[in-house]
């Protein structure tokens, strides 16, 4: 058994896939296992007024098999079809991170989160060590960031690969404290090997690159309530390794620097980071958020940033009335044009509202929000007819009520929906009309010794754009029943909708669904469902047609 289990933690440390786990747990965990479903699916499809949209016949067959060693899952799919065939395990870049008390072991592909400016979750083949005792936060990992990728000339697609150089790299993470309060320094480093490809890409933008990111976070809570917030890096991107060398280059103190990094007339220092301050009352919070990205900020451990970007933020929020009234609004304001090269900056204001009152049988729930958008001049003057002055205004409220006892129930659900963009630029606002407006109002019944249940709503949606005036409205009804102690269920539903383009009759959409389940035992299952649709459209450009298709579904799971 112990050769075994070191094979298998052999396996797994090549070939598998998992989260941290406790050593200890794994071993507690079954050898081997196999779980997952496998299903069986026909459907047919007929219609008249339109081409075909799908074809008369097709038939599925699906397997969704789970093998499991020592508690570390693999997941595989296999699925043939009337159009496809095929066997897929997903996950085939595996990696593993067991835990043995203060010590967590990475191998294989893993994606790390230290910092969010620096190493953030970036897929890298390799290894590394996470080392945890009392406060002590250590970290290291070393792998392949990107595999050399030649260009093939004679294959130019927009699916084809994108050539790219070998990129190898480490991160090392040193610090101290809890998750409620601690202090870390993040270091990364990564370089591309100019040699790794054999044919010098025809593609300008690709180039031998290197980065060394330095990156702080901290958390601290103080006077019980106030929490602090930092996260801040600052990233040297040599973006090309073969750009001509600085001359005479002096860094004084920091010249270690030369070191560590290969500086040249592609070099860039940016920096990027966050902070917040907040206050946790016993019925209120406030928090005081502040983040600023600079330019074309880069990390060679994170994907993408945002940048070019500034953003102040407050938000806050209260509990009223023994916490059945709630009260959460923000507000902020973002700019653009950090290093003021821009020919024109952009201006944004965000602000929003939540409240709510609720109680067992009723509540009501309202949220209002706004966007805005402005410019100003950069480096050049803005003219006056082609400015940017917007704002989008968005409000929502929903009202409920309901009255249930042992033998039925009765629910009543109003929902409402109003948005509006208002150009303020007086030469352009006729041409941005958009407004909303839209109106639900649904009832359901619930009969709960008899597992009948009926719902019905009315929907009622007005839309203006721009010499266009649209109104859709219509009802729906739904009726539903279980048998035999919930093994079988059926379902009917039929919606009707009606269309208006500037006050003319455009036409009316009819669906209809029929559904039903049956549970033959605990693993075996059956679902049949048909539906029709019919179109009859007034508006000589689009045609009338019906639709009309089912499907037969048998499922197993094991």
């Amino acid at each position: 058994m112990k050769r075994l289990l070191i094979l298998s933690l052999c396996f797994l440390l090549s070939f598998g896939i998992a989260d941290a786990q406790d050593v200890e747990q794994m071993i507690k965990q079954k050898p081997f296992a196999i779980n997952g479903t496998l299903g069986l699916g026909v459907g047919t499809y007929n219609s008249s007024g339109i081409p075909a949209r799908q074809r008369a016949f097709s038939y599925l067959f699906n397997g969704a098999p789970t093998v499991s060693i020592y508690g570390v899952s693999f997941p595989f799919s296999v699925v043939v079809s009337d159009q496809q065939r095929g066997f897929t395990q997903p996950f085939n870049q595996y990696g593993i991170s067991p835990t043995y008390k203060w010590v967590t072991v990475h191998a294989g592909w893993q994606s790390i989160q230290w910092s969010p400016y620096t190493l953030a979750g970036y897929n890298f083949l390799g290894g590394g060590v996470e080392l945890n005792p009392g406060k002590l936060r250590f970290g290291f990992i070393y792998g392949r960031f990107n595999k050399a990728i030649e260009e093939d000339p004679g294959l130019i697609t927009a699916f084809s690969q994108t050539p790219a150089y070998k990129r190898t790299g480490f991160s090392t993470k040193l610090g101290w404290g809890t998750e409620r309060n601690h202090f870390d320094f993040t270091l990364l480093k990564a370089k591309d090997e100019v040699s790794s490809l054999k044919n010098k890409p025809s593609s300008l933008n690709l180039t031998p690159s290197e980065n060394l990111v330095l990156g702080i976070s901290s958390r601290f809570t103080f006077f019980k309530r106030f929490v602090f917030d930092i996260d801040a890096s600052g990233s040297l991107y040599t973006r090309n390794l073969l750009a001509d060398t600085v001359k005479n280059l002096k860094l004084d103190k920091i010249d270690f620097i030369k070191d560590l990094i290969n500086l040249n007339a592609s070099t860039q220092l940016l920096t990027a980071g966050h902070t917040s301050l907040g206050y946790q009352g016993q019925n209120y919070n406030v928090l005081v958020k502040y983040k600023r990205i600079d330019p074309d900020f880069k990390s060679m451990g994170a994907y993408y940033f945002e940048s070019d970007v500034q953003n102040y933020t407050v938000e806050g929020g209260v509990k009223l009335i023994k916490g059945q009234m709630q009260l959460n609004g923000s507000f902020g304001v973002q700019n653009d044009n950090l290093l003021k090269d821009k020919a024109y900056q952009s201006n944004r204001k965000i602000g929003s509202i939540n409240a709510s009152f609720n109680k067992t049988n009723y509540g009501i729930d309202v949220r209002y929000s706004n966007y805005g958008i402005t410019q100003d001049r950069g480096l050049n003057p803005i003219v006056d007819t082609l400015r940017i002055a917007k704002t989008n205004h968005n409000l929502n409220t929903m009202l409920r009520y309901s009255i249930a006892d042992t033998l039925i129930s009765h629910s009543f659900i109003l929902v409402g929906n109003i948005q509006s963009l208002v150009d303020l630029n007086r030469f352009t606002s006729a041409q941005s009309l958009s407004n909303s407006k839209t109106a639900n109002l649904s009832y359901q019944l619930g009969l709960l010794k008899t597992g009948l249940n009926f719902n019905t709503s009315f929907n009622y949606t007005v839309a203006d754009i721009y010499l266009g005036h649209t109104v859709f409205f219509g009802p729906s009804i739904g009726i539903g029943k279980d048998f035999f102690e919930g093994k079988l269920g059926l379902n009917a539903a039929m919606s009707f909708q009606q269309q208006k383009n500037n006050k003319i009759n455009a036409g009316n959409i009819l669906n209809g669904s029929l559904n039903g389940s049956f549970r033959f035992t605990k693993k075996n299952a059956a679902n049949l469902s048909i539906n029709y649709l019919k179109s009859n459209s007034k508006d000589f450009t689009l045609p009338s047609f019906n639709e009309i298709y089912s499907n037969l579904t048998l499922s197993h799971s094991f």
